[in-house]
């Protein structure tokens, strides 16, 4: 069968661009009916947001109107900006106790003594400006400064140190559920003198543990001071409180058990802890190192000064008290690191060059290092005791 195309070339080009044209006008047309839609959709948008945000208005406008009415609304305010400065005042806290725990520390007693008069303290610069006297020594020809040179440089030498208590696991333990002092506010030392704190772990809110099941628990302040008193001579046991219940306490050590530790894989060479309870210092670094002949030996480095230098004596006396025993007074200053009266700085404690002092807020022996003024009684012709007659 034969085909015969009657139609020209140039009407079939014809046709083509038609059909072109028109499927143009097709999607042009889609297109702005999508266009317009969505522009409608943006109007009504817009126009439900304007009623939305009108009526928001009005209803703060309503609001505001009330609130201009109510009568106590100064006082709200008043106490709202208290609200929002008790963060700014608990931050910037200091603890005004662990001056006198700091004395405590490094004023010396015994046969050569050192008593304070006067106390004058500076918190926002940490400084402390004290009137004292040091005893001159006895059997010698004039006044021996040796006391207050020692005290002085003794003043130099102190550290500090702060950190926190945590369980197996590295979780903090709460502040208030550890006991680092006696009833008389002596550090807790164990019978080869180690520091160690008592963990009140089975009160309610003690354990960091328990918090993953029960959320945030408040701790039992009463029940942690009862706990504890229970339990004051048999650290580490459980013991029966006067409400019938048993309470566990454990004692942590405040210094690394470093052999037994060291023999039970709870301490790396690096000082690292893991796996016991035991106490974080922020201060000092722990570690191992070995000696001539191999064995592991611990070394520990303080990196916290209490004082800013030694003790400045600003002026000095001599004198004799009441009983004829020569006194040397003087006026100091003592330059304090601003983080010991830190309150955030929590467990503090001083470290002499012979160990550690308790620097913790509830220390009370210091009725020692007091003492009124020695008078000047010296007389005419005491060479002795008149340092310009010598």
């Amino acid at each position: 069968m034969y085909e015969i195309n009657l139609v020209p070339d140039v009407k079939a080009e014809a046709i083509r661009a038609q059909k072109v044209r028109n499927l143009i006008f097709f999607v042009s047309g889609t297109v702005s009916a999508i266009a317009i839609g969505l522009v409608v959709l943006l109007v009504l948008i817009k126009a439900g947001q304007d009623i939305t945000l009108g009526s928001q208005d009005k209803r703060l406008e309503l609001l505001s109107g009330k609130l201009e009415e109510y009568d106590g609304l100064e006082e709200i305010l008043t106490i709202q900006s208290q609200l929002e400065s008790l963060e700014n005042i608990r931050t910037n806290k200091k603890v005004f106790s662990r001056v006198f725990a700091i004395l405590a520390a490094v004023v010396p007693t015994g046969a050569d003594s050192v008593t304070l008069s006067k106390v004058d303290v500076d918190m926002n610069e940490a400084i402390l400006s004290i009137e004292g006297q040091a005893n001159a020594g006895e059997g010698t020809d004039g006044v021996d400064y040796r006391v207050l040179e020692a005290f002085s440089k003794q003043v130099g030498l102190m550290k500090y140190d702060y950190g926190r208590y945590v369980d197996e696991s590295g979780n903090q333990i709460p502040t208030m559920c550890i006991r680092e002092t006696d009833e008389n506010g002596v550090t807790l030392k164990d019978e080869k003198g180690n520091v160690y704190g008592i963990w009140a772990k089975s009160v309610r809110g003690c354990d960091p543990s328990q918090k993953s099941e029960e959320g945030d628990v408040t701790v039992d302040e009463e029940a942690v001071e009862e706990a504890l008193n229970e339990n004051e001579e048999e650290q580490g046991e459980n013991v029966e409180t006067e409400g019938g219940d048993a309470v566990e306490t454990v004692r942590i050590p405040r210094t690394p058990l470093y052999d037994d530790w060291y023999r039970s894989g709870y301490m790396s060479e690096s000082g690292e802890i893991t796996g016991v309870a035991h106490f974080e210092s922020q201060c000092t670094n722990y570690m191992f190192t070995k000696d001539k002949n191999g064995k592991m030996v611990p070394i520990e480095e303080n990196n916290c000064t209490l004082a800013l230098g030694d003790l400045e004596v600003t002026e000095s006396s001599n004198g004799k008290v009441e009983g004829g025993e020569l006194v040397l007074r003087f006026e100091a200053q003592l330059s304090l690191n601003a983080a010991v009266l830190d309150y955030n700085n929590k467990h503090m404690i001083a470290v002499a060059p012979s160990g550690m002092s308790n620097v913790t807020d509830s220390y009370i022996q210091i009725g020692s290092i007091f003492s009124e003024r020695a008078a000047d009684l010296c007389e005419e012709g005491d060479k002795t005791c008149n340092k310009e007659e010598q």
